[in-house]
């Protein structure tokens, strides 16, 4: 038996110490069983655990969630501090289980995830609630064998649903076919006087994202400043952005369709991008340089 399971076992099976309604492991993880599953032998270090979790602040607002989504397939490895940490929680759950854990912002945020700084929903020094429930183990090539089958009927969906937004608006959309990204332009600049946009050129423009349901999530119009940004890959977030702009010129104006995987992916953004996201981009170019 590994080490660390073999750890994990003492503290689960021996030393419990009451904490509230929770249990505590010896290096300090709080923790309660929802439902035990069927089986009973827990994870190795290396092992791909698929699980469904969710994650709740301290205002009980939940932050994150993946149920009833996709699932996350997660790469067990050593807890990177004591205390309390997101693998030592992978690693005492079997499959089947389901378990709450407590665990402290700042170590996940700070130790666990390496940020620089706390989201602005989350309050230092408090508590995360994690409601976890581990579907099965699996080996890299069984991961990557469901991922890849999960992108084809994904793909064949998000083409449906474009196909089915651009005739709802009245769109005719050219497509790209070697990035996947549709446009329209609305205003065409003269091609003998307007420049063009290139690698390194500095940019000012309007532009509006939103998903699907027209929902906003970025304005420059109602913000009051247009953007003024150097053109290069690494500048943008999505990537996506800097292939839309290099098809345009000053004084053009355009409405793009981004597939998911060039916009936010399959986290997208908490609180703003639901994963898996097809984003829609109106884009005004005012100044080129």
């Amino acid at each position: 038996m590994h080490k660390y399971q073999f750890s994990i076992l003492i503290a689960v099976f021996i030393g419990l110490s009451a904490c509230g309604k929770y249990s505590k492991t010896e290096s300090g993880l709080r923790f309660k069983f929802l439902k035990r599953g069927e089986k009973t032998t827990l994870p190795s270090i290396g092992d791909y655990l698929q699980c469904y979790y969710s994650i709740t602040n301290s205002e009980d607002s939940v932050v994150y969630s993946n149920f009833n989504r996709t699932p996350d397939r997660i790469l067990l490895v050593m807890p990177t501090h004591k205390g309390g940490d997101i693998m030592e929680a992978l690693g005492i759950l079997a499959e089947g289980d389901s378990a709450q854990f407590l665990i402290n912002a700042d170590s996940f945020f700070y130790k666990t995830r390496m940020e620089m700084s706390l989201p602005n929903y989350i309050k230092p020094g408090s508590d995360l609630k994690f409601i976890i429930k581990m579907d099965r183990k699996m080996n890299k090539y069984q991961v990557d064998s469901v991922i890849n089958t999960e992108k084809i009927v994904r793909w064949n969906a998000e083409v449906e649903n474009i196909i089915a937004y651009t005739k709802r608006k009245g769109l005719t959309m050219e497509l790209d076919s070697s990035t996947g990204i549709r446009s329209q332009f609305h205003a065409k600049a003269n091609a003998d006087t307007a420049k063009f946009i290139h690698e390194n050129s500095i940019v000012k423009f309007h532009f509006i994202g939103k998903l699907f349901d027209d929902t906003e999530f970025y304005n420059t119009y109602t913000m009051g400043q247009p953007q003024i940004i150097r053109v290069t890959r690494e500048q943008f977030q999505p990537v996506g952005m800097f292939d839309m702009l290099l098809k345009m010129k000053a004084g053009e104006k355009a409405t793009f369709i981004l597939p998911y995987d060039l916009g936010f992916g399959a986290k997208g953004v908490d609180l703003m991008i639901p994963p898996f996201s097809t984003l829609v981009y109106e884009i005004n170019i005012l100044k080129v340089e």
